[in-house]
């Protein structure tokens, strides 16, 4: 099973809306599919239509069990169409962050995600996990459990000025968990009918080259309106041009696989590791994969005071990301 992490720390860069069509166009190409949704508000089972109501067992709980996932790991999962099951959330997710949230008293707090995947895996092609918007335990669990990183950037100016800080978050936060799964860019709410949108698109192209989906996801009211219906664009616009392209980012997810390097899957040793965070992280930036620079955020920045808290077995403060 292939695992991909879609992350963003920065709100409105369409982070669940890929997610779930991404999730749903690689079923309808014949993948088994695994939903991941690690946001606790919960947006991935409210886009497809699960009222949180009738969630008596999610992923607050998986992940509490022993092992994670609980006795039956697939019989919590909801069916949204054939070949797509989603791990759904409840906002109680948020909680196991916390002082008495009990995953800061796990010995293996940062790895119980992956335990439950490797469980599940030989029921599944594909894993899509939909990450926090945040840095904590939550979001090192899904880092640590991923092949790759997929990031939505949305083609605004405000957006293309974060996106290097946020590739180069996303690469301290790898290097903290001694797991490097390859960061790949994928443009969003692109507008056709704009010049600026146009630019900021080419802008992104040249700052990440071979690390970006040769398509954008464009901007369609469609998406807005599926996700009103409780629905995935296949679904609920079959043939439309939001269903192509998320077809299209489908057939470049499966074409062009990207794997966690050998030195790193050593590193990670499996889901029985002991952790390796690196709570000091100063001097010059390393470079990157294929020669872009992903600098780690210093030793006082936010991932680096997590990951010594973590070490340490300490409760990390509460935050929307990183200062």
């Amino acid at each position: 099973m292939r695992t991909i992490a879609i992350v963003n720390q920065k709100g409105g860069s369409g982070k669940t809306t890929t997610a779930i069509n991404l999730s749903a166009a690689l079923a309808e190409a014949g993948e088994r599919v695994l939903l991941v949704d690690m946001d606790p508000q919960g947006h991935c089972a409210a886009g497809l239509g699960v009222p949180e109501s009738r969630i008596e067992f999610g992923l607050a709980q998986a992940l509490l069990c022993e092992p994670p996932g609980g006795a039956d790991p697939l019989g919590w999962l909801w069916e949204v169409s054939r070949g797509l099951r989603l791990a759904p959330c409840t906002v109680a997710l948020a909680g196991l962050e916390s002082a008495r949230g009990g995953l800061a008293s796990l010995p293996d707090r940062d790895r119980r995600l992956q335990r439950m995947l490797e469980r599940m895996a030989p029921s599944f092609d594909r894993c899509i996990i939909d990450c926090p918007p945040s840095i904590g335990y939550l979001a090192f669990n899904a880092l640590r459990a991923a092949d790759e990183a997929l990031v939505p950037v949305e083609t605004g100016f405000f957006a293309l000025r974060g996106a290097e800080r946020q590739l180069a978050t996303i690469r301290s936060l790898c290097e903290q968990v001694g797991r490097a799964p390859a960061v790949r860019v994928v443009p969003t709410l692109h507008r056709d009918g704009s010049q600026l949108s146009h630019d900021i698109l080419g802008a992104i192209g040249r700052k990440f080259a071979v690390h970006q989906a040769p398509e954008p996801i464009r901007e369609h009211e469609l998406l807005r309106e599926a996700a009103s219906h409780g629905q995935t664009v296949v679904a609920y616009a079959p043939g439309s041009p939001a269903h192509e392209d998320f077809r299209r980012l489908a057939a470049w997810i499966a074409a062009s696989p990207a794997a966690v390097s050998d030195q790193s899957a050593a590193s990670a040793g499996g889901s029985h590791a002991a952790p390796v965070y690196v709570a000091e992280a100063t001097g010059a930036p390393p470079e990157g994969t294929d020669g872009l620079a992903f600098p780690r955020l210093a030793g006082s920045g936010r991932a680096a005071e997590l990951a010594q808290r973590m070490r340490t077995g300490g409760v990390p403060a509460s935050g929307p990301g990183v200062p």
